[in-house]
């Protein structure tokens, strides 16, 4: 299923009849499987409607503090995954996002990502293209046998 196939069964069914733990994994899957910025952007709007949804419906103040937690921090690894280029958090790429974010009202202007990237953008980093150079070489590396295996290669044919 694809995230607009995922956002049209969440429309078309009633609240009563949704698998809300269902759901919630699949929404966290296709963002980890999105590949443009337009599919994480649908996918990051989607999140953002479904746990205001179920934000809605918890009353007991102790519940709502732990989901309120529970939320911020997986909202933080979805932000931190867009971010990440071979293992390594882009700093450019977490300035465009929280700037994106901010202006699209999902990130408060208080969220402790924009003072993390203001500061890191002042100071010396890698540059998205450098990493994604990086990136590509360390696959290039890991796709390329090793020098003992073409040797056995040859011998054990």
């Amino acid at each position: 299923m694809n995230h607009i196939d995922l956002i049209e069964k969440i429309n078309n069914m009633g609240s009563e009849s949704l698998n809300w733990q269902q759901i919630h994994d699949e929404i966290i899957n296709q963002h980890e499987q999105a590949k443009t910025l337009e599919e994480r952007v649908e996918i990051l709007e989607l999140h953002t409607k479904f746990m205001d949804t179920i934000e809605s419906q918890l009353s007991d103040a102790a519940n709502l503090e732990k989901f309120r937690n529970a939320r911020t921090q997986e909202y933080n690894m979805l932000i931190t995954r867009e971010c990440t280029i071979g293992g390594s958090i882009c700093i450019e790429t977490l300035y465009d996002l929280t700037q994106r974010e901010l202006e699209a009202g999902r990130m408060g202007p208080t969220h402790s990502f924009i003072t993390i990237a203001e500061n890191a953008m002042a100071k010396e980093h890698y540059s998205r293209e450098r990493l994604k150079w990086t990136e590509t070489k360390i696959q290039e590396r890991k796709n390329k046998p090793s020098f003992r295996k073409k040797i056995s290669n040859i011998f054990y044919k």
